[in-house]
């Protein structure tokens, strides 16, 4: 049982909130994120854990529990099977999809600090970072169709990237793999992400398969999270 004063210092840390306000004030330019989460990786995890941030936790849960198959190529009961983990982080998504029985996670960031705190989970296969790691960007370390689902989880929040940074996910999963995403709520609100996605489907490039609209994610507010076929 958490105590009254524990749970005090763990929810309302003034500090931690400010942090992640500062971040979302951001320009999107690749150095300035590289800078601003280099800073930050060592207490990001303290920070974001204070402002009860479950975002990781519930789309590794939400990815576990979507269709079996998809196409010729997912099975989601499939522990073998290629995950990409876009905008890893501290490799907190990447935590939680392991303890759920996959083994074959890589993941990149924009900040190598981030990155170099990601691989002590010890729970990825290969990790890259630095800002040749752009989503708005094409990512040379990885191929056309290379994976069976990519993951990306607190990245399509304000001060990061642009909605159509979903493009680069969709060119390195493999047809019929899956493309699950977050979109902090307020994010959704301010960008044209719903465009994008109806563009996307209209130009038969991707299939919504789910989608749920203001689920957990941080204290403050929720998120919307999708899953598309990418087709």
């Amino acid at each position: 049982m958490v105590s009254q004063t524990s749970q005090v210092t763990t929810t309302n840390d003034p500090s931690s909130f400010d942090a992640i306000k500062e971040a979302h004030k951001l320009s999107g330019e690749a150095e300035d994120l590289k800078e601003y989460y280099d800073q930050w990786c060592r207490n990001y995890d303290r920070d974001v854990q204070n402002e009860e941030y479950c975002g990781p936790e519930y789309i590794a849960a939400y990815f576990d529990l979507l269709p079996k198959k998809l196409g010729k190529f997912l099975n989601l009961r499939d522990p073998e099977i290629q995950i990409l983990d876009s905008g890893c982080g501290t490799g907190l998504v990447g935590v939680a999809l392991h303890r759920r029985g996959y083994k074959n996670i890589d993941g990149f960031d924009i900040s190598p600090g981030m990155v170099e705190a990601a691989a002590k989970t010890d729970c990825y296969r290969k990790l890259e970072g630095g800002t040749a790691c752009d989503l708005t960007q094409r990512i040379k370390y990885y191929a056309d169709n290379q994976y069976d689902a990519s993951i990306s989880c607190g990245v399509f929040t304000l001060g990061h990237v642009p909605p159509t940074a979903v493009e680069e996910m969709i060119r390195f999963t493999k047809p019929g793999g899956l493309v699950v995403v977050s979109t902090r709520k307020s994010y959704y609100d301010s960008t044209n992400f719903q465009e994008v996605c109806d563009r996307l489907q209209a130009e038969k490039k991707v299939k919504l398969v789910s989608s749920i609209i203001d689920g957990p994610y941080i204290a403050e507010e929720g998120a919307h999270y999708w899953a598309f076929e990418v087709l």
